[in-house]
């Protein structure tokens, strides 16, 4: 991305150490070569990457949540990556990089999915749009497939928007646009306002679902966590959190909808993601230098921390099961029913 190139800049291409890493149980699209964890050890390492499909120890293991627990077959340093909402197992990483604005002791790293997004470049400086065309365009759109497992007051809003205007849906949630859309930032692009909603609300939790309007030029509602006030500029997005009421927010949706002064002004409104991105960069590299210089370990395979790892490398890839994940699902149900 644009600004990870412009930041990379700034520092001395100088080689402290020599450094292995392996990849695993990430999502299949991940180049293990070219990634933000791997380019910004690079900038002061010397770093060889494994093949994720050798028997080979790394330095350091990197490893998500994506199918298979595959990291329990290394006695090495780990460092766990997630973009979810889940919260990191400390017992059995020694470093983890998420969205929770806590250090854990300097073992966790807040670093939200956002800035994986591969349209970040185009979110920082977006194609421009004449005024006529911004205002010219429809209301408003959404693009979302499962419902099952929100907040219920993600599907409220949503509910609330359409009933004042109705909303495009564009992905498998209820969609009206006859089919899921090939290209979101192209559909997305078409409408003035974007239901950018998170699945919940957790601390530090922002994802792309902001970023995704912002690159196509037009103005998020969005619902999240606070600390997105502080990710983007608060005057280019409406934050239904800032209204003490659905109706209230809908009541200033109404009237940003039909004041074009108003609405381009949010719309023009620098976003503050260049600064956002280069402050984030900076505390990955400072955050993954110490793990390359100290190399500390923190997880131990003595003792309870050593045995629960043991328990879970035998019990937990059997929720991987199919038949196992589908009877427990049916026994959730009949406890919800007692």
């Amino acid at each position: 991305p644009a600004f990870f190139i412009i930041f990379t800049k700034n520092f001395a291409m100088s080689h402290s150490s020599h450094i292995t890493i392996k990849f695993v149980n990430f999502w299949p699209s991940l180049n293990p070569e070219d990634n933000k964890f791997t380019n910004i050890l690079r900038i002061h390492h010397n770093v060889t990457v494994l093949d994720s499909q050798s028997d080979e120890v790394p330095d350091i293991l990197f490893y998500s949540r994506c199918d298979g627990f595959e990291h329990y077959k290394y006695d090495c340093l780990k460092v766990y990556y997630s973009g979810e909402n889940d919260f990191p197992n400390l017992n059995e990483c020694d470093y983890a990089i998420t969205h929770y604005p806590y250090s854990c002791g300097s073992r966790n790293l807040r670093y939200p999915l956002f800035m994986l997004f591969e349209q970040a470049p185009l979110a920082i400086n977006p194609a421009p749009i004449t005024d006529s065309e911004a205002l010219g365009r429809q209301f408003c759109s959404v693009v979302m497939s499962n419902a099952a497992n929100c907040h219920p007051k993600r599907l409220k809003i949503i509910n609330a928007v359409d009933n004042y205007k109705p909303v495009a849906f564009g992905g498998a949630y209820r969609n009206n646009v006859g089919g899921r859309v090939d290209d979101k930032h192209q559909f997305i692009s078409r409408y003035k306002f974007n239901l950018a909603l998170e699945n919940t609300i957790v601390d530090g939790y922002v994802t792309e679902k902001i970023m995704e309007p912002l690159a196509a030029n037009t103005v998020p509602i969005y619902w999240g966590c606070d600390l997105a006030k502080r990710d983007f500029n608060p005057d280019a997005f409406i934050n239904v959190e800032d209204y003490d009421s659905i109706e209230s927010f809908i009541s200033a949706l109404k009237r940003i909808d039909h004041d074009p002064a108003e609405y381009l002004a949010m719309l023009r409104a620098a976003n503050g993601l260049s600064a956002t991105a280069a402050q984030l960069d900076e505390s990955l590299l400072k955050f993954l230098d110490n793990i390359a210089d100290t190399r500390k370990r923190h997880v131990t395979k003595y003792a309870e921390i050593g045995d629960i790892n043991t328990r879970n490398s035998i019990l937990y890839p059997l929720t991987l099961n199919r038949h196992i994940y589908r009877a427990a699902k049916f026994l959730s149900l009949l406890n919800k029913k007692k």
